[in-house]
């Protein structure tokens, strides 16, 4: 595989990032030599927890997180990258949740484990959802301890890959894993998937109808009819948008056959969507 460039993004505290340094050295690829919680900077080891058919990472992931202004302690949102691993996009994220009043955790599960895509079908075995869901309990449970960190408000969000991983963290086996731990769960345009595994962890589910990629927005509606009542989702698609909607420097392109398009109107939508829902299920103090 090839090496990725290396590229630094700047970050201003004004932004209401504190730890903007710890997100420019993720997502350009920095290196990190510590277990330490420092600048931002993370290493997250994996728990000792048995789920099937997941595969924990090797080493501790890597992962950058900021904390909006204020003593805390703040709500978190993880933070899931796509298949082609850490984009900028993810920064833009998490300053908007710091405005927002949540802190964030962007988490890589790909670099500990010496992968940097799994956009290819015969790449998808390289680190699965379920491998990726794992990671993800993994960092809320080391969240708990985290100074600044309110432990009981905990929530998920991912994109594309990231979003049928945070989908997948709704399924009974990961509840099962830490009852109560994971609070609230947004899916961007992940395709939703087994309605008999799912359990009751709040889900938000996004996605475009001309979003080929997993054609999320068409199963993701047939999943919301096959729910109980004690099952909360939410799903909302946008008609003539295509996967990466929400992401202000996804220029117009294709990836694996599939198109890919920031759609201002709809992006926007669904940030209000997004609000509303963290904040019925996480109560930021703000």
């Amino acid at each position: 595989m090839k090496k990725r460039t290396k590229k630094l993004l700047s970050l201003k505290k004004g932004s209401g990032l504190v730890h903007g340094a710890a997100l420019a050295c993720l997502l350009g690829g920095c290196a990190s030599d510590g277990a330490a919680h420092s600048a931002g900077g993370l290493m997250i080891p994996e728990q000792d927890f048995h789920i099937a058919e997941v595969r924990l990472s090797p080493k501790p992931l890597p992962g950058a997180l900021n904390l909006p202004p204020g003593p805390g302690p703040f709500p978190v949102v993880i933070l899931l990258h796509g298949c082609s691993g850490l984009g900028r996009g993810l920064a833009i994220w998490a300053a908007r949740l710091a405005d927002w009043g949540y802190a964030s955790l962007i988490l890589d599960s790909f670099s500990a484990r010496n992968v940097y895509t799994v956009c290819e079908p015969s790449a998808q075995k390289l680190v699965t959802r379920r491998d990726r869901a794992g990671d993800a309990l993994s960092a809320a449970m080391y969240l708990q301890h985290v100074p600044g960190i309110d432990p009981d408000r905990i929530a998920v969000m991912g994109f594309s890959h990231g979003g049928a991983t945070a989908f997948t963290l709704t399924q009974q086996d990961f509840q099962a894993a830490a009852p109560g731990l994971i609070k609230a769960s947004v899916d961007y345009y992940g395709a939703c998937r087994d309605p008999s595994e799912h359990g009751t962890v709040p889900l938000l589910a996004l996605a475009g109808e001309a979003d080929t990629w997993g054609d999320p927005a068409r199963r993701c509606t047939e999943f919301a009819g096959q729910l109980r009542p004690d099952q909360p989702f939410e799903v909302k698609t946008y008609p003539g948008v295509v996967h990466a909607f929400d992401n202000p420097l996804q220029k117009k392109r294709f990836e694996v056959g599939h198109e890919l398009e920031y759609d201002a109107p709809a992006a926007a939508d669904s940030f209000v969507r997004v609000r509303t829902f963290l904040d019925r299920y996480l109560h930021p103090r703000t």
